[in-house]
């Protein structure tokens, strides 16, 4: 709209200044129309724009022997056009990008509904895309009744020619978010893999009171990017959520691919920003959870193994972190056949990062060979198998 203003505006006061020449010259309104499109010429230098174009009208043109006076306000409506093309679309980004306060429709998140209260700042910030800003940080603080100490949401909104950010924060006083967006050009931003802030906060709305019913616990905090994800993390509580509730999975049940949340509970107090102090309780609550199907290959034969054998799964989880090492009173352990043996920082960590070690050898078409070893934790040491790939069944497995 800017540039189709400021063509019809040049072309008008052009033609306006051919009306008013002083004498008849050939090509009259072309050069009119020269000295214009001079006037306007512009560089860029380091997201500078400089007035190059009439630079050049004042160095060489001040000496005009005929129609001057049209020529000279041309070149002078040039400069205007390249001033109005400069203010225009900051005071317009200036505006757009201006702080917004959108009162909250409910301070307490078992109440509300965070898809709702997103729904209306998009309202009263007159969003026009429906669905394709996303969701990439998402930081969440209740207390025990579920009133809002802290809620701060980034989005980003990549379907337009520009990539407009978005930082939504809780006010001061709890019963407003203040919402700030910056826009950029779309290619200086790139894309990202993150997932629509609708469908995401639809699935964070399934959160009841009864899923967080440790009374000892004073505050929760919730952290997510909301990023669909590959997800294998065992030996941590994880909890499915979905409409039928809060459900463990099972170390068994890995991986999938889900949304995560890490939920951290403290029996303490929290700051003026609302950051937790503490964190005694850590669960990661798991939600739009689906079974990851994998293509067994030398890179996951391990990984479908484990989920196919509970055998595999357990000689696997017992035989690394805190199965087979610790760190008690400054000294580090590892533990041999049962018995804990005090060692070298650098042999503890040597043996966290470098066991179980693992051959893979391909037999055949659609067939692995797969050894593991670790001489610490509990005998046995070591596991052996073979995996077909095309049924993914494991034959021959043996321990020793």
């Amino acid at each position: 709209m800017v540039e189709l203003f400021l063509f019809i505006l040049s072309i008008a006061v052009v033609i306006n200044l051919y009306y008013k020449s002083d004498e008849e010259e050939p090509y009259l309104f072309m050069k009119l129309l020269g000295y214009t499109i001079l006037g306007a010429f512009m560089v860029e230098i380091n997201r500078m724009k400089l007035p190059l174009g009439f630079v050049v009208f004042l160095w060489f043109f001040r000496d005009i022997p005929i129609n001057a006076w049209g020529k000279k306000r041309a070149a002078y409506l040039g400069l205007t056009i390249f001033m109005l093309s400069v203010i225009i679309p900051f005071v317009e980004k200036e505006w757009y990008e201006r702080p917004r306060t959108v009162t909250l429709q409910q301070t307490n998140f078992y109440e509300g509904s965070l898809l709702e209260e997103w729904k209306k700042v998009k309202k009263e910030l007159d969003v026009e895309n429906e669905y394709g800003v996303k969701l990439t940080d998402f930081r969440m603080v209740i207390d025990k009744q579920g009133e809002y100490e802290r809620l701060d949401l980034s989005m980003v909104d990549e379907s337009n020619r520009y990539t407009v950010l978005y930082k939504i924060r809780l006010s001061g006083d709890g019963e407003a978010v203040r919402v700030n967006r910056s826009r950029y050009d779309a290619e200086q931003w790139g894309t990202s893999p993150y997932t629509e802030a609708d469908f995401v906060l639809a699935q964070f709305d399934l959160l009841t009171k009864p899923m967080l019913k440790d009374d000892r616990m004073n505050y929760y905090e919730f952290n997510s990017d909301g990023q669909r994800m590959g997800y294998a993390v065992r030996d941590q509580k994880n909890f499915r959520v979905d409409t039928a509730g809060k459900k463990e999975l099972k170390d068994s049940e890995l991986p999938v691919d889900t949304i995560v949340v890490d939920v951290c509970g403290t029996k303490g107090t929290i700051d003026e920003h609302g950051t937790l102090f503490d964190c005694d309780t850590n669960q990661h609550y798991l939600f739009d959870v689906m079974e990851r199907e994998l293509e067994v290959n030398s890179g996951t034969v391990i990984e479908v193994a484990r989920k196919i054998s509970p055998q595999i799964d357990q000689w696997l989880t017992e035989h690394v972190g805190e199965y087979i090492g610790s760190e008690k009173n400054g000294e580090f352990i590892l533990k041999i056949d049962g018995v804990e043996k005090s060692v070298s920082k650098q042999e503890y960590m040597k043996a966290l990062k470098e066991t179980p070690v693992v051959e893979i050898n391909e037999e055949g078409q659609d067939k692995w060979e797969v050894k593991v070893e670790n001489p610490y934790g509990e005998a046995p040491h070591i596991m052996e198998f073979e995996m077909t790939g095309i049924d993914q069944e494991v034959t021959k497995l043996h321990f020793r």
